[in-house]
């Protein structure tokens, strides 16, 4: 769901952005450590029932709540968490910054935002604020993490696996995933 988040959906803004990652001739060379890496293997899959085709949906703690039905997914330009959940985390509404935007799902569909909210999210030793796009559509998960929580926390999610692995400052955190 979503558009490009570094502009915004005019036809000028989307050239822009176009324009300037097309300048942009290289990437950076290192990300992290040179002897840590990230690998997925049959360990990872103990406790699986195989064969499968699940998404990769997890439990965190978000501010000061246990959070289930957590939808990682790649194909999301935007975190979403939806309203009635904000409301069961008695997060006021007046936390809720009151922004408009117009999201489209992978079916056409569109709907309105009712704002956003930068809130904590915890993961083994580590924390980092993120922003959420709040919907008010029932859905069947509470929370769907895209790239932008992909993009600020680099870890390497996999589906087949069930679970997200992190590189972290003691080594490689796993994540894993509710079936």
């Amino acid at each position: 769901m979503g558009g490009l988040a570094g502009c915004n959906d005019s036809v000028r803004s989307i050239r822009d952005y176009t324009k300037k990652a097309e300048m942009k001739k290289s990437w950076p060379l290192k990300i992290g450590s040179e002897n840590t890496s990230i690998a997925f293997n049959d360990s990872d899959l103990e406790g699986l029932d195989l064969p499968h085709s699940d998404p990769l949906v997890v439990e965190l703690l978000i501010g000061e709540s246990e959070v289930t039905r957590i939808l990682i997914n790649t194909g999301s330009s935007v975190n979403e968490i939806f309203r009635n959940v904000v409301a069961q985390m008695e997060i006021g509404e007046g936390d809720i910054k009151p922004e408009c935007h117009s999201l489209t799902g992978f079916d056409g569909d569109h709907i309105m935002s009712i704002g956003t909210i930068d809130l904590p999210i915890f993961i083994g030793v580590m924390a980092r604020y993120s922003r959420f796009v709040v919907i008010d559509k029932p859905t069947i998960y509470n929370v769907i993490l895209g790239t932008p929580w992909l993009h600020k926390m680099r870890p390497v999610p996999s589906t087949y696996h069930q679970c997200v692995k992190f590189l972290t400052s003691k080594g490689v955190y796993t994540l894993r995933g509710n079936q």
